[in-house]
């Protein structure tokens, strides 16, 4: 059983630090505003860039991610037999592994979504914009990712730990099978004397 905990705590931890390293590379090479090109039909010409082959394998790592870890735990609701001070913790990690997984997917796919763009430029007091993905869309997206990784090892930690607490039990020692029965042989009779007592032999 331990073996499948750190197995599985591996997985979610390297998914956890892909799904980050590509969402900062799609930050990296995300475009920006100086390279965009406005031609004199007031279309806008965007680059070839590689933030959208990041960003959407950095969504699709923390997603493998969260999968593994709801299929290791199976129902949250079924494990009546956690701890209660255990289950506590596990619904704060739980609620807050999928926070900041459903944000950053969010921050992911809408930054793959823009990252493409190839409108008609924006008239904004007299002058024509372009449409560029602001910064820090990527790389929150990649921080929040490994987050959600993070605090889903410790939501599946934390609601598997019921068994330590049962091996860290004291045992009592055996105590020899002492009996506590009482006596089956009836008291004697202080004031009884045997018969035989009176026949006391005669000396002749």
């Amino acid at each position: 059983m331990d073996s499948i905990k750190g197995i599985v705590c591996f997985v979610v931890g390297l998914l956890g630090i892909i799904s980050a390293g590509f969402g900062f590379a799609a930050e990296v090479t995300r475009i920006k505003a100086s390279e965009v090109k406005l031609d004199i039909f007031r279309q806008c010409s965007y680059p070839q860039s590689h933030a959208l082959v990041f960003s959407l394998v950095s969504a699709a790592t923390v997603l493998i991610a969260q999968i593994i870890i709801n299929a290791a735990t199976n129902c949250f609701c079924c494990k009546r037999r956690t701890a209660a001070s255990h289950m506590s913790k596990a619904l704060c990690f739980y609620i807050i592994s999928w926070i900041t997984f459903i944000i950053a997917i969010g921050l992911l796919l809408t930054g793959a979504k823009l990252s493409e763009r190839h409108d008609t430029a924006v008239v904004r007091n007299g002058y024509y914009y372009c449409y560029v993905i602001k910064p820090g869309v990527f790389a929150g997206g990649a921080i929040l990712a490994a987050l959600s990784c993070i605090f889903g090892v410790f939501y599946y930690q934390t609601l598997n730990s019921n068994g330590e607490d049962a091996g860290n039990a004291p045992v009592i020692p055996n105590q020899g099978g002492i009996a506590m029965a009482q006596p089956q042989f009836p008291p004697e009779n202080p004031g009884f004397v045997h018969g035989n007592a009176y026949n006391k032999p005669q000396l002749s």
